[in-house]
């Protein structure tokens, strides 16, 4: 699709094109204020020259997930409200927004590229953020012959809210035969059997497998890279001298092979890895988008009289450096405000054994080492488990990878709403069954092995009542010790109250996610999925059960158990 500019004929030399990148927001729709105002106090190193607006071009990119866990609920203002309800509202105003600051009468317009959390809800939540959100959503690597609902959007759309590719055509500010030309096309992650499993149901894409991003190779991925070649061959047969621009939901590795496949490719904007780096290699930079609403960057690029791209200037925006009481009149405050009345009131009292208040901190450290944080959510999850059994041996594993909040004295519901954010609803349910002791140290030692392999990606699983030996795994392996695996894994013995030896023969009730058992890349959820039963509950709604219990009713302590080491 190409989307043409009217000819005029302003001051300054050639045409300028400014991008405005995010990603990786995850649904943290209470930052946007802060995002907003960052963005208005930086207008002018953002949207350069748009005082001459017949030859600037401005663009918001978001770069994949965007969204989180759309079919989440449990708003106390709007209970019958979801999380994507609220995340596409907050969309459309960023939107709106953005473009406002960018200037009324420069050309803005907003691409996407479609994140593994963006599609939590599976594809029909998907479809409706594409046909109602005011942008152009980038499917350049889904398998169109395998996604009839995205063949149908892209035929019946009057204004092509979903497209392979976006070409804007600029005018030349004093020759008016002369139109620069930029392509922007949008790249997701494949891997959807391992991130959301069953889930997509008229949706498909290239090289769709059931591999974590960490363990996908250029082979994988012969599909996703012919696909953005084939767009950037297009494009450069009819344009040389154009530029390109690749919103690419991979990860920084997977942006790597893509460039190095497609060199013509001169901005890649990359989201999913969650880092703030910046890579050049060629003519190819990759910008990494950070996560959370934690940075923004802007790029701008400026062509020549003779059509050539000049340069490519990029900023860096951290926006709690932005003044926070300015934020009153903003309308994304005024909407969360309008929205959460009653979510945003202090709920949590937290404090430790000696009445101090404190805080649980969450920090991707959480993905592979000892935490807090976590020790206190396995705990209180199992004990809601422990009294719908009524059974006092329960253990419970969480993958961390869930976890996405923290707690503080003061939290509030919209607090609480992001501790259980990384799981698709659909595949958050807990699932209970036995295993042999020998089983929990197989599945254990995989989940360490993988976790090794690439710690902040294959993520560990962290338990109520098990202790693991991290490191002695991690020298077993490498040959650094003559001990057995078992020795690395102990429980907690429940008249004791001491981690023992594990007993390789007696029979463990555990607790785990769905999402864990579902998974085929892995040899042992397949070994024992069939002994499990459903809760019915999630771990959101047994965190809320035990929260809400009287005996606790939201006045939460951190005690000496908390503090405890389970990780090695």
């Amino acid at each position: 699709m190409i989307t043409a500019i009217k000819n005029y004929n302003p001051s300054f030399k050639a045409a300028q094109v400014n991008i405005l990148a995010t990603s990786d927001n995850h649904g943290n729709v209470h930052s946007l204020p802060l995002l907003a105002e960052t963005v208005k106090a930086n207008k002018k190193d953002i949207f350069v020259k748009s005082e001459s607006p017949e030859s600037t071009l401005n663009i918001l990119a978001i770069a994949g997930d965007y969204f989180i866990n759309p079919s989440k609920r449990g708003f106390l203002t709007k209970p019958t409200s979801t999380n994507g309800d609220i995340q596409l509202q907050s969309l459309k105003r960023l939107i709106k927004y953005i473009g406002e600051q960018a200037g009324g009468e420069s050309l803005f317009d907003t691409v996407f590229a479609m994140g593994n959390h963006d599609l939590d809800a599976g594809d029909k939540f998907m479809y409706k953020v594409m046909k109602n959100a005011d942008m152009h959503t980038l499917v350049t690597n889904v398998d169109m012959e395998n996604s009839p609902e995205i063949t149908e959007l892209m035929k019946s759309q009057k204004n092509y809210n979903v497209v392979d590719s976006v070409v804007y055509l600029i005018p030349d500010d004093k020759n008016p035969e002369m139109e620069h030309k930029i392509m922007f096309i949008g790249v997701t992650i494949p891997s959807m059997q391992f991130y959301n499993p069953g889930l997509l149901k008229k949706m498909r894409f290239l090289d769709d497998c059931n591999k974590k991003d960490a363990n996908l190779t250029e082979a994988d991925l012969q599909g996703t890279i012919n696909a953005v070649k084939k767009q950037v061959d297009s494009f450069k047969k009819f344009y040389p001298q154009g530029a390109v621009v690749l919103l690419s939901h991979t990860g920084a590795p997977i942006s790597k092979m893509i460039r190095d496949n497609v060199p013509q490719i001169n901005v890649i904007l990359n989201g999913h890895d969650h880092k703030n780096l910046t890579s050049l290699k060629g003519k190819t930079n990759i910008n990494s988008l950070g996560k959370d609403n934690e940075i923004i960057k802007s790029l701008n690029l400026r062509f020549d009289d003779n059509g050539d791209l000049e340069t490519t200037d990029m900023n860096t925006f951290f926006t709690k450096t932005t003044v926070k009481d300015k934020l009153s009149e903003n309308p994304l405050e005024k909407f969360l405000i309008e929205s959460f009345s009653e979510d945003m009131k202090p709920l949590v009292s937290l404090t430790d054994i000696t009445g101090q208040k404190t805080t649980l901190d969450y920090g991707e450290v959480i993905r592979y080492q000892n935490s807090y944080l976590a020790n206190w959510l396995t705990s209180a999850v199992k004990r809601s488990v422990r009294n719908i059994c009524n059974d006092p041996n329960v253990i419970v594993g969480i993958q961390s990878s869930i976890i996405r909040g923290g707690l503080k004295d003061g939290s509030n519901n919209l607090d609480l709403m992001k501790i259980f954010d990384g799981v698709s609803e659909d595949l958050s349910n807990i699932q209970i069954g036995n295993v042999k002791g020998s089983e929990l140290v197989g599945l254990i030692v995989e989940n360490i092995k993988g976790n090794l392999k690439a710690p902040k990606r294959n993520t560990i699983i962290q338990w109520s009542d098990i202790q693991v030996n991290r490191t002695l795994i991690s020298k077993i392996l490498a040959g650094e010790s003559n001990k057995d695996f078992a020795d690395a894994i102990k429980v907690r013995d429940e008249a004791s109250n001491e981690f023992q030896n594990i007993d390789l023969d007696k029979n463990y009730k555990i607790a785990i996610g769905e999402k864990y058992l579902v998974k085929n890349d892995i040899e042992w959820p397949g070994r024992i999925r069939d002994r499990f039963v459903s809760l019915d509950k999630t771990y959101d709604q047994l965190l809320r059960s035990y929260l809400a219990s009287d005996d606790i009713n939201y006045q939460l302590k951190v005690t000496q158990k908390t503090k405890e080491q389970r990780i090695l």
